[in-house]
């Protein structure tokens, strides 16, 4: 789905525009898969496992701009891609296509300059116009950072599934099930 940039200022001072993520982005868009899968360990790939192609992302940014149910954002500060985030379907069928999945991740250099709170309330705007009534996510247990970001737009956990994490050492971590209704 398209929607409208929007500019935001950071804590910091600086610029940031809240953008739709073109194909023209999936290079940028892989560095910045690979950089924040190696920053921190509550993401569910690991840095080795981006292994997608230019072109292959094109038409996976493609598809996403064009999907009427779905949509992909992107934060951009000087030029790098400083965060994403994105709305999925959780499916077609009219007994759940009320509910969307969130998913968002920052570069750690932008971390606490308030662009996850600004796309976080910009995905829900959109989503809401897009005839969702509840958007649903998963935070990492341990994730104290994003779980208050999450509880701060508004989710609220509803569950846990247990061991959902399992890390190449061998041990594991729960993920924590959010929920918001939109309104």
């Amino acid at each position: 789905m398209r929607f409208d940039d929007r500019k935001i200022i950071l804590k910091d001072g600086r610029e940031c525009t809240l953008c739709c993520t073109t194909p023209d982005y999936a290079e940028k868009m892989i560095d910045y898969l690979k950089l924040t899968a190696a920053e921190t360990p509550f993401l569910l790939r690991n840095p080795d496992e981006v292994t997608y192609t230019v072109e292959g992302e094109r038409e996976i940014l493609g598809r996403m701009l064009e999907c009427g149910s779905e949509f992909m954002m992107m934060a951009l500060v000087d030029g790098k891609v400083a965060g994403n985030c994105s709305i999925t379907s959780v499916g077609v069928r009219r007994r759940v296509s009320h509910r969307c999945s969130l998913a968002i991740a920052l570069v750690k250099e932008f971390w606490g300059l308030g662009i996850g709170t600004a796309m976080m309330n910009y995905m829900a705007e959109l989503a809401q116009k897009m005839g969702y009534e509840q958007i649903e996510l998963g935070v990492i247990d341990g994730n104290e950072r994003a779980k208050a970001l999450y509880e701060k737009s508004g989710f609220v956990e509803t569950g846990r599934y247990p061991n959902a994490m399992k890390y190449d050492d061998g041990t594991y971590r729960d993920e924590i099930i959010m929920w918001k209704k939109l309104e």
